[in-house]
């Protein structure tokens, strides 16, 4: 099974949205996963796994 990170931004004109964060790489294990949303928060958010309002990455398990 393969991991892909989702990035979701919910905005007041547009309502919710998400998008695969690192285009169509995908992670061979859940912790690669993790350390790459860790990498995300960081970059758009507040660091240290947190992200700002209206704001939230996760890790969807894939099959393809």
């Amino acid at each position: 099974m393969k991991f892909i990170l989702v990035y979701i931004v919910i905005s007041a004109n547009q309502g919710p949205s998400a998008i695969n964060a690192y285009g169509s790489e995908t992670y061979d294990d859940i912790f690669q996963c993790f350390l790459a949303r860790e990498e995300l928060s960081e970059a758009v958010g507040n660091g240290n796994g947190n992200f700002k309002p209206n704001t939230q990455a996760i890790c969807v398990a894939t099959d393809k």
